[in-house]
């Protein structure tokens, strides 16, 4: 099966890849090879698209929409991405945009072979191909628009307690990328009776005019922007 053969391909080159191979870099879509062993292949190369930025963020286009998200890799040849923040613009019909958005938080490995890079899903779920595009600077021109970074200095308990960079971003759900302590952390909006509440991974960030209550990891925060 031809699945088979490229599972065998990223296992055998995965050894060779660290992190640093991937920040800064530019990707689109060449095809996706199912499990089934059926193939999708994207009208439009460049409708599909990936770019890892060098702080943990990484932007996306999904056919006619743009979003951000986080990634890390905790391990040679290991990737996984955070929640995608995507616009929702109507998109002619395709088989590739469901299935790339649907895909996105089962990307768990990947390898570069002969300049293309191979996502790898969990559970043999089959691969995504990329071949390489010209590297742009995530910020400030994102394909998303976008507000920040701002700083905000808290404290807890009344004492200092470092700070949060904060960037928020027009999505739909509107998305705030967190940065404390050299985490970063998307959160998106909720509903709330005043000001602008962002919850994400352990973290809740309440925002009115530059004064935020925070809970990051169970830790109480009183943060003001400055």
């Amino acid at each position: 099966m031809v699945i088979a053969l490229l599972l065998t391909l990223v296992a055998g080159a995965a050894n060779a890849q660290t992190p640093d191979t991937l920040a800064g870099t530019a990707w689109q879509l060449v095809k996706f090879q199912g499990s089934d062993d059926k193939t999708l292949i994207p009208d439009d190369k460049s409708k599909y698209s990936i770019e890892f930025g060098t702080d943990g963020a990484v932007s996306a286009r999904v056919d006619c929409n743009r979003g951000r998200a986080t990634w890390k890799s905790s391990g040679s040849g290991q990737l996984e991405f955070g929640p995608l923040a995507l616009t929702r613009m109507m998109c002619p019909p395709g088989p590739l945009h469901d299935r790339f958005a649907r895909d996105w938080l089962l990307v768990r490995s990947y390898v570069l072979k002969n300049g293309h890079l191979f996502l790898s899903l969990m559970a043999d779920g089959g691969i995504y191909e990329f071949e390489p595009i010209a590297a742009r600077p995530l910020s400030p021109a994102s394909p998303v628009a976008s507000n920040g970074p701002f700083t905000f200095f808290c404290t807890r308990d009344s004492r200092p307690s470092g700070t949060i960079n904060a960037t928020f971003y027009q999505t739909q759900p509107a998305m705030a990328l967190l940065m404390r302590n050299g985490v970063t952390v998307p959160a998106f909006q909720v509903d709330a009776a005043s000001g602008a509440k962002y919850e994400g991974r352990d973290v809740v960030f309440w925002d009115a005019h530059g004064e935020a209550s925070v809970t990051w990891s169970g830790i109480s925060l009183t943060c003001a922007r400055r």
